[in-house]
């Protein structure tokens, strides 16, 4: 099973992409900011296949670690596990209910965030259970919102 959402697929996690970039300075400074770059990641692996989407994780870890000062390693391996993950939890747990997306980002926020802090030596339990949470629900609620505003429909195609 994939999913479809039309031409505003792409352009979102584009758009996200650009954003998250442009933006960095600003949702670098709150310590619970949403991280538009995993939340590109996971949108753009519900449209992708699990080969499709580990690639686009290690070019968006690439891209994250070009702007890091540690860890490049690190956070390539876990945004390319990342995508795979994603696209192969997307077949295996889809479906059109209403906060399967949202819930989906939110995991999947969460769990690289703590991913990449545990493999650059920052993951402590504040940072698990409270800024990770805080940062996973803010990224859910923005990627969703900009979903829902472009259009981007998750439907089952066969």
């Amino acid at each position: 099973m994939r999913t479809s959402s039309g031409p505003g697929g792409g352009l979102l996690v584009a758009g996200l992409i650009l954003l998250h970039f442009i933006l960095r300075p600003v949702l670098t400074s709150w310590a619970a900011g949403p991280d538009l770059l995993t939340g590109a990641l996971l949108l753009g692996a519900l449209q992708l296949r699990a080969g499709p989407a580990a690639l686009l994780g290690f070019f968006l870890g690439l891209l994250d670690a070009s702007m890091a000062l540690k860890g490049m390693g690190a956070l390539m391996i876990v945004y390319t596990i990342a995508g795979f993950a994603a696209a192969k939890s997307r077949d295996l747990l889809f479906s059109d209910s209403a906060v399967f997306v949202p819930t989906f980002l939110f995991v999947g926020v969460w769990a690289v965030q703590v991913a990449v802090a545990g493999s650059t030596g920052g993951l402590d339990l504040m940072f698990g259970l409270v800024i990770a949470p805080l940062s996973a629900a803010a990224t859910a609620l923005v990627c969703w919102l900009a979903a829902r505003i472009v259009g981007f429909a998750f439907r089952s195609v066969r």
